[in-house]
């Protein structure tokens, strides 16, 4: 039986390498790493399951998405230039600067010198390398073609990381905008207003209401602030933990897909996802029934994992991919029919690849719209807010002074 190993040693160069690796004791984690080109030190046999990570590992952030992204593309481009696999792991290792990633580096040779196969090493870290990129990458090693997945794998996540920053940067825009309003909101309310309270003794009677209301809210808050300040924290918590879970079970993108304009994005963005894998997939290899099965784990538009399902279950039966689609409503049918040209041709490659270009194109656009929109939408009214605001105090002040006078 297999023990998890904790381990020190010197590379070529005498830099200290740590991980973790397994092994029947030892002895044979000593000889493994010797074998593999390194200088052992010492070997300690890892403790239970909670004791896993030492505190200082998880105080170290663990390689994000698009350092996944980078390491699979300078991979692909040391293969092409000749450099084996194992030495262009080794490279990048000593290369970069990030400890996380480096031990994923580090982690990868050793497997690869132990004997596994590269998708079997990525395979060992499944929250860094999802599915698909395991399934090509076993595909590509066995046909040879290990430098043109790898490229064709960091394209599409190149993509797939600009497309979700177009989503985030249309959201984060107005909810910056609603921030910034509200933080002008409270300082005028808890600074500024109590400032003019001693004018306004003995005339709150004789001035504006909606500047009356202004001065009124103002009290409000400051004579509450603590249990405010509580509230909101309270409000954030919960929001986040409402938030993390709505996720999780897709409740948010469940109602953004009922909306009119945002349920059009998604629509596009299912398209553009499970096109674009399509052809990720089949053009490396993958058999039409796994790849459908491999896209039905990484769409997220509600219902449309179940429709997949319902078509895997048809190719399964014989039919064909597109006769499949076609029964179901998950893309328009202009689609479906691109699809079926290209899968009588003998280039469902090609004809998903150019629709989820097409489609792709029409999200940037309408994710532009939609920014263009929304952005002077939400100034304008904290532009309102704000001008209400000023109004308000400016009228107050002036019926004060006319009263005075």
């Amino acid at each position: 039986m297999s023990t998890t190993f904790e381990y020190r040693a010197l590379d070529a160069a005498g830099r200290m390498l740590t991980g973790t690796i397994e092994a029947e004791s030892r002895a044979a984690v000593m000889a493994q790493l010797d074998q593999a080109g390194f200088t052992p030190l010492a070997a300690e046999a890892r403790g239970p399951a909670g004791e896993a990570r030492r505190w200082r590992d998880l105080l170290t952030p663990e390689p994000r998405p698009n350092d996944i992204t980078a390491m699979t593309l300078d991979l692909a481009m040391l293969l092409r230039g000749g450099v084996a696999l194992t030495d262009a792991l080794m490279i990048l290792a000593q290369l970069d600067t990030r400890r996380w990633l480096v031990r994923v580096l580090r982690d990868l040779h050793l497997s690869l010198s132990q004997g596994r196969s590269l998708s079997q090493a990525v395979a060992r870290h499944p929250r860094l390398f999802p599915p698909i990129y395991r399934k090509m990458v076993e595909v590509a090693e066995a046909a040879g073609r290990l430098e043109q997945a790898l490229t064709s794998l960091a394209a599409e996540r190149q993509r797939s990381e600009r497309l979700r920053r177009r989503f985030v940067s249309a959201i984060a825009y107005p909810l910056f905008l609603v921030a910034a309003a509200l933080a002008v909101l409270a300082f005028v309310l808890i600074y500024l207003i109590p400032k003019f309270e001693v004018a306004l003794q003995g005339f709150r009677d004789r001035i504006d209401p909606s500047a009356l209301f202004v001065f009124n809210l103002s009290a409000v808050v400051n004579g509450h602030l603590d249990l405010i300040v509580l509230g909101l924290a309270g409000l954030l918590g919960g929001g986040m933990v409402l938030a993390r879970i709505g996720r999780e079970r897709g409740l948010w993108i469940g109602l953004l897909a009922r909306l009119p304009v945002t349920g059009t994005l998604l629509a596009h963005e299912l398209t553009v996802t499970f096109c674009r894998t399509l052809a990720i997939l089949v053009g490396g290899g993958v058999d039409i029934s796994t790849a459908l099965r491999l896209i039905r784990g990484v769409v997220r538009l509600p219902g449309a994992g179940a429709e997949i399902d319902r078509v895997i279950a048809d190719v399964r039966q014989g039919q064909r991919l597109s006769e499949a689609l076609g029964q179901r409503r998950l893309f328009p049918r202009h689609v479906v029919q691109m699809l079926r040209v290209g899968e009588e041709a003998g280039e469902l490659p090609d004809s998903a690849g150019r629709v989820a270009e097409f489609y792709e194109t029409k999200l940037d656009a309408a994710l532009g719209r939609l920014i263009a929109i929304v952005g002077p939408a939400v100034m304008v009214l904290v532009s309102l807010l704000i001008a209400w605001l000023i109004i308000s105090v400016m009228t107050a002040l002036m019926s004060i002074n006319d009263l005075l006078t």
